[in-house]
């Protein structure tokens, strides 16, 4: 026996998540509302859009298309619980929303949230399908379906990466510098913090006529006079200045 750590979000569903939050269309629920579902086991979203075509004019071969509309679709697979846990809407939860709803002849509408890979799909939904599987032994599980009830409320973003760290700030050395006509004079940037995802940037002259500076932030004198070295991140587009004068000997 090794005690070795076991990770099993794939298997319980930790990474597999689909939010959701009760409400109307009118007010976006608070970030505090949001729950997952359930512990999932797949999900997907589908646009589906709808498509005219015309080859009245077609020359080269190929039918043009226009789409019109898309019937934004999101499905979900996940875990059937004796109890929902307390993190979580839950399955329970979820099914008893759904047949009151259709009991009193209302929409089982609500918020739904899901990130697939780099974007992040929000928007109030009617629940278009719900239907549970599984034998004696077998994990149950259930599948359900959602689509856009109000096109207003759909929204989607790009997700940050979690792994990415932010520039903060930037200084350069020295602070002032000279350089003789025709001699060059190397600068340096350093970014915070040290481990910044993005630590590229521009440098610039404020006057290109006495002094140049190239990408690696190397000055050139060109004419006897003063002016300002810049680096500018391009992360967060934090500045920070040299001085510099440029002497004819």
């Amino acid at each position: 026996m090794q005690g070795c750590p076991t990770e099993n979000g794939k298997l319980f569903g930790r990474n597999v998540v689909l939010e959701v939050a009760l409400g109307c269309p009118d007010t976006v629920p608070a970030e505090s509302e949001w729950k997952a579902l359930a512990a999932g086991t797949s999900k997907t979203l589908d646009f589906s859009p709808n498509t005219t075509n015309s080859d009245a004019d077609d020359t080269g071969g190929w039918v043009e298309n226009l789409t019109t509309n898309a019937d934004g679709t999101v499905s979900f697979e996940g875990e059937v619980r004796k109890r929902d846990r307390l993190d979580q809407f839950g399955f329970g939860n979820f099914v008893n929303y759904f047949t009151t709803e259709v009991g009193i002849g209302g929409q089982p509408t609500i918020w739904v949230r899901v990130e697939i890979g780099p974007i992040e799909f929000q928007g109030y939904m009617v629940i278009t399908a719900l239907s549970t599987d599984g034998g004696t032994n077998d994990i149950v599980t259930f599948s359900t379906e959602f689509k856009v009830a109000d096109g207003r409320t759909v929204k989607v973003t790009k997700v940050e990466d979690e792994d990415t760290v932010a520039v903060t700030g930037v200084t350069v050395s020295p602070q002032t510098t000279s350089v003789v006509v025709g001699a060059t004079r190397q600068l340096n940037a350093t970014v915070s913090p040290s481990d910044a995802t993005d630590k590229s940037g521009v440098w610039t002259s404020s006057d290109p006529t006495k002094f140049t500076i190239n990408s690696s932030g190397l000055i050139t004198g060109v004419a006897a006079g003063t002016g300002t070295a810049t680096f500018t991140t391009n992360d967060g587009a934090k500045t920070a200045q040299t001085a510099v004068t440029v002497t004819a000997s």
